[in-house]
């Protein structure tokens, strides 16, 4: 990692360097001396071609260094997530815990105020009804005695449509006053609702970051196995080289790779290297 800071910063420093440069590199072309041909024109003179080239050299340097920059940039992100795997594996992992724990809790907190409120709810609705039910008793025992041209009946029946009239308007006023407990309790049941979607959501990022975590290790361990079989893949040719064969084993290798700007692992990478194999490597391999 030192090694990939160091170099960011020298091509920052050279960044620099060349764009303090370029102003004077094109005043040099321009100021360069002028040859002139037979007929009049300008035309260039070995001082002014070398400005020019000096010129454009340095452009093109500083137009590729962004590039340059930006995959070592790459480069140092991924290094530091492969040091970090534990550490995210760890906290997503207790984060997934934590989360669990949060919405059991709030899951039995909601199931107790949806048993209350359906049961206030539902006493209400039958208190309402009974108070109502009794109203309509006792128009129909007055129209009954009033019928019948029962006046006892008439009266009395008179005095239980006034005590009906009297219990519905208490229990509306009951019902009025359990409205609102049942919208405090729906306004709970809306926020825990939402507590429990929102730490859904961070145990689903933090599964998310533990599987990122783990897969980025397990592309690290791949990358040791290609490491280890491009080993013994160049010695399985070095040894039909070393035999005056052509090393025709391994005839479509191409192995991937993980990791930023990483290429496969081809048959001709292992050529090349098994050509640097001696029979002395081998036998002491």
């Amino acid at each position: 990692m030192n090694e990939l800071k160091q170099k960011h910063a020298d091509l920052i420093a050279e960044r620099d360097a060349l764009e303090n440069s370029i102003p004077q590199l094109e005043a040099a072309w321009h100021n360069a001396p002028k040859n002139w041909n037979r007929f009049g024109s300008m035309i260039g003179s070995p001082e002014s071609t070398a400005a020019r080239d000096k010129l454009s050299e340095a452009e093109s340097r500083l137009r590729a260094i962004p590039g340059k920059l930006e995959l070592i940039e790459q480069k140092l992100a991924y290094v530091e997530r492969c040091a970090r795997v534990e550490q995210a594996k760890s906290e997503s992992l207790q984060i997934m815990s934590d989360s669990a724990a949060t919405v059991e809790a709030l899951e039995r907190t909601r199931a107790h105020l949806t048993e209350r409120f359906q049961a206030i709810q539902t006493e209400s609705e039958q208190a309402l009804d009974k108070a109502q039910q009794a109203e309509r008793d006792a128009a129909s025992f007055y129209a009954r005695s009033l019928a019948s041209g029962d006046t006892e009946g008439e009266k009395a029946a008179n005095n239980e449509i006034q005590k009906a009239a009297k219990q519905l308007a208490t229990t509306d006023e009951q019902v009025r006053r359990q409205e609102l407990i049942l919208d405090a309790l729906q306004a709970e049941l809306d926020s825990i609702e939402n507590q429990i979607t929102t730490i859904q959501q961070q145990s689903d990022e933090a599964r998310k970051a533990a599987l990122s975590a783990i897969g980025l290790a397990l592309g690290e361990e791949w990358n040791a196995v290609v490491k280890q079989l491009a080993v013994v893949g160049s010695q399985i040719l070095a040894v039909s080289y070393q035999q005056g064969g052509w090393g025709y084993a391994l005839p479509s290798f191409d192995v991937p790779r993980f990791g930023p700007s990483a290429s496969s692992l081809r048959r001709e990478d292992l050529e090349r290297d098994a050509h640097g194999i001696s029979l002395k490597d081998l036998l002491t391999a």
